[in-house]
């Protein structure tokens, strides 16, 4: 710069409207650039500072660490977060790659971010809270960002003794709400609900194993009819006398009722029937 060059210079240093720990820079009497407070004062900003252009340049690089620092620090407070997490939320708020690698180091040398103690404390979550199964963890922490052989450390948190007593658990939970279908149905949606929730085959056989999921023959019986009228009202629009109990019969076989009981049930609804 020349002699005759002038200097630019602060002309108005304006706190923000919505954010009173940030402030509007004027140079020349034009917007020149945003700091938050903290970048304020430690850059010792005053009204009619001369600042030249490097100078400012790097004013901006030190506001927008800061604030892709903050945005991040923030983000943790509620709890543990991925590095895939946080970047995403800088993405979010815009900020340049640059700044986004430069806060994901320093929140990794302050140990704010570690991908490993981060997955095992989701792993111990999902096993102890929401009795997850390893796979179902596994999927999610991926879509997390954490890499194969972290997610596996991971799961070393979840011990197999864990993962059946939950199974179990489970199974006895969701065999309760199939009172209304046929033992061997029951059986099969408990099955699904085990796989669904991440268990693999041999937990999921060693939890059904010790399932007491057989109904009493009245129990039975009382699920049989209540399906029963399901498909009687169904098939009877269409079909009558042999046919008609030809249909119910198959398909309540399908179900899983055992040929006795469906052949009582179908009895007593064809007498039902010759009564009216």
């Amino acid at each position: 710069m020349t002699e005759n060059e002038k200097v630019p210079t602060i002309t108005t240093i304006e706190v923000q409207k919505r954010r009173k720990d940030r402030f509007n820079i004027y140079v020349d009497g034009k917007y020149a650039f945003p700091v938050s407070e903290a970048v304020l004062i430690k850059t010792g900003l005053f009204k009619g500072m001369k600042l030249t252009k490097e100078r400012q340049e790097e004013i901006e690089n030190e506001n927008n660490a800061y604030l892709a620092y903050t945005i991040a620090v923030d983000y943790l407070s509620y709890g543990l977060r991925s590095e895939k997490e946080v970047t995403q939320k800088l993405r979010e708020n815009e900020i340049a790659v640059p700044y986004i690698e430069q806060t994901l180091q320093r929140l990794r040398d302050q140990q704010y971010i570690n991908d490993q103690i981060y997955g095992e404390s989701y792993t111990r979550t999902a096993a102890n809270i929401n009795r997850k199964g390893p796979s179902v963890i596994a999927q999610e922490l991926k879509l997390k960002g954490l890499d194969e052989q972290t997610i596996q450390t991971a799961l070393k948190q979840y011990p197999k003794d864990q993962q059946l007593e939950n199974a179990q658990t489970l199974a006895e939970k969701s065999l309760r709400k199939q009172s209304r279908i046929s033992s061997r149905e029951a059986l099969q949606k408990v099955r699904l609900h085990l796989q669904q929730k991440g268990y693999d085959r041999d937990i999921i056989e060693q939890a059904l194993a010790d399932l007491d999921h057989e109904k009493s023959e009245e129990d039975e019986l009382q699920a049989l009819r209540v399906q029963g009228e399901k498909v009687w009202r169904r098939y009877s629009r269409k079909a009558e006398g042999r046919e008609l109990a030809q249909k119910v019969r198959s398909n309540l076989y399908q179900k899983g009722f055992p040929n006795e009981l469906i052949q009582q049930y179908i009895e007593e609804k064809t007498q039902e029937m010759d009564d009216e």
